[in-house]
């Protein structure tokens, strides 16, 4: 029985497991696949090749003459002497931290010193970080926040290469599932706070402080923080007020983010208390800087032909364009995407099934789990060849709903009627638990993909084109590395053209705060595309509610969108 029809008539106690909870979930840290790190590599790489580098910070090491009686400058006026003189900047500045750190360092390394700065407007540079011994390295962090999980890699500021990723969920999720619900928290007493707070003290610090410990580091050498995330999560994470984004005219409070005065401490960050806090600008209500540092991973204004990004993520957003123009859109989907609101959901990391078969004479079932670990649940590229599956075999309706008369062993039934069907049995399989999709879990999959097939087709209605003009689908999000186009094509959430158009990007948001997090010109280049971009309103679209209903089935009512559909 579904919660919302359960009657109490006394006390009762309610067992939550804890491993259900995102918010609860561990922190996953490890090195980066080897086809991802190249990912990052080639994407950096090109943008550099096309736009330029300017280093976000650099690193000087200056030899400075020794004090006497005769030479008694201060140790900080004697630093900015030399600093001028080798770089012709005028003026230097020093924090208080840094400032307490520079007697003792200068004379435990017989006044030769290097340090890492940053140019900022004026001719005027910023001490970030002073090496207390030679060869010592700083660290930026790019990170992805999402609605529901969140995603970063440390970065070695000077080879620019990727240390190591973490991901995390996002420990406001127990406040709501998505924007609106925790926009709704937001308004509560307390309650911005507390959302602020949550994400950074049970979320981001917890993630700094593995990477950190993991990688053999102190957290104060991270000098760099670049994120990007979707307007209400910027808004959250600021502790910024973010109601008026669910009200009509949906106005944020900002979208340019290049002139925040943003200080670690003052947010409660625990890295480098003189580190830069770089924000994705974003775009719109609910576009955010998650799609425009995903812009720099699509290289869609680098090229004259029509292509679509689709972010798959709670807040599914899409994005269509070229070198002359780009028009966006966003969704409410839902967590399913990420494992969230399934019942044996999970974020695509180890021990998640990514891939799965059914025979269609015996329906055993065959599956693929990342790393080749244990299975302990399915990701989202998973759950979208389980439902094709099942649908292909004839196992579930249109509707997600099993059909009894198949006679599947694999398929239960509670005391209330719904079904479930059986992936790996913690008795037949040696599992520590059933893992099993049920059809309230298609249900809620079903309308997460639904929503994603109708923006788009609103959004491209909107300009007067059609599936035949695109000539590229690039796929983004936290799906899962693995996902099968032609799959996530039969069950209905992407239209039924040449396969060969698509092409899966990774965590696009991830890999633009990473360029980010190493070139002042992706910032820039942000900037732009921000300013650049246009927005469609699909709550006030009058065509989107019908499109949604209508693909809100497996695939969608006409079947003649989707010939190719096998079920």
């Amino acid at each position: 029985m579904l919660a919302c029809q359960t009657k109490v008539y006394g006390n009762m106690t309610v067992h939550v497991p804890s491993s259900t909870l995102f918010a609860h979930q561990r922190i996953k840290t490890g090195d980066m696949r080897a086809e991802f790190k190249e990912l990052f590599r080639r994407v950096k790489k090109d943008f550099e090749e096309k736009h330029g580098k300017e280093p976000m910070i650099n690193k000087i090491t200056l030899s400075l003459p020794q004090p006497t009686l005769d030479d008694n400058l201060s140790d900080f006026t004697r630093l900015k002497r030399a600093f001028k003189k080798e770089t012709g900047r005028e003026r230097l500045l020093i924090s208080h931290e840094q400032l307490i750190k520079l007697p003792q360092i200068l004379r435990k390394n017989d006044f030769q010193v290097s340090f890492y700065y940053v140019k900022e407007p004026g001719d005027v540079s910023k001490i970030v970080y002073l090496e207390e011994k030679p060869g010592q390295k700083t660290y930026a962090l790019a990170v992805d926040i999402g609605t529901t999980s969140i995603s970063a890699c440390l970065i070695d500021a000077e080879s620019e290469t990727i240390v190591r990723e973490a991901s995390c969920a996002n420990a406001q999720s127990q406040f709501g599932a998505d924007v609106i619900n925790r926009i709704v928290y937001s308004t509560k007493r307390n309650g911005l706070k507390k959302l602020k707070d949550t994400v950074i003290q049970e979320s981001l610090n917890p993630l700094i402080a593995e990477l950190a410990a993991k990688s053999d580091i102190q957290t104060d050498q991270i000098v760099v923080f670049s994120v990007s995330a979707n307007t209400t999560m910027t808004h959250l994470l600021l502790g910024v007020p973010s109601d008026d984004l669910r009200k009509e005219p949906f106005i944020p409070v900002f979208t340019e983010t290049k002139d925040l005065l943003l200080k670690p401490s003052q947010l409660g960050l625990e890295i480098n208390t003189d580190g830069l806090i770089v924000i994705s600008p974003n775009i719109a209500s609910y576009v955010g800087g998650d799609i425009t540092a995903g812009v720099i991973t699509a290289e869609i204004r680098e090229s004259e032909s029509f292509t679509v990004l689709i972010d798959l993520g709670t807040n599914g957003e899409i994005v269509v364009g070229n070198s002359d123009f780009l028009m966006t859109c966003a969704c409410s989907a839902g967590p399913a995407f990420e494992g969230g609101e399934i019942s044996c959901g999970m974020r695509a990391a180890g021990g998640a099934i990514e891939k799965i078969t059914i025979d269609p004479e015996s329906f055993e079932v065959s599956y693929r789990v990342i790393d080749g670990q244990t299975p302990t649940g399915i990701c989202g590229s998973g759950i979208i060849d389980l439902i094709s599956e099942l649908k292909k075999t004839g196992l579930i309706d249109a509707k997600g709903k099993f059909v009894k008369e198949k006679n599947c062993k694999r398929i239960e039934y509670d005391e209330y009627g719904i079904g479930r069907f059986l992936i790996a049995s913690s008795v037949d399989d040696e599992q520590d638990k059933d893992i099993y999709i049920s059809e309230i879990d298609i249900d809620n999959f079903i309308r997460a993909k639904g929503a994603v097939y109708s923006a788009l087709v609103v959004l491209l209605d909107s300009m007067g084109f059609d599936f035949d003009m695109i000539e590229t689908i690039k796929i983004a999000g936290g799906i899962g590395s693995h996902i099968d186009i032609k799959e996530a094509i039969n069950i209905g959430l992407f239209p039924d053209i040449d396969p060969s158009k698509y092409e899966y990007i990774g965590n696009s948001s991830l890999i633009g705060s990473y360029v980010a997090a190493l070139n002042k010109k992706a910032v820039d280049y942000m900037d732009d595309t921000a300013n650049n971009m246009t927005y469609v309103e699909l709550s006030v679209h009058p065509g989107y509610m019908d499109e949604f209903i209508s693909a809100s089935f497996i695939p969608h009512t006409d079947l003649t969108r989707f010939p190719n559909h096998k079920g």
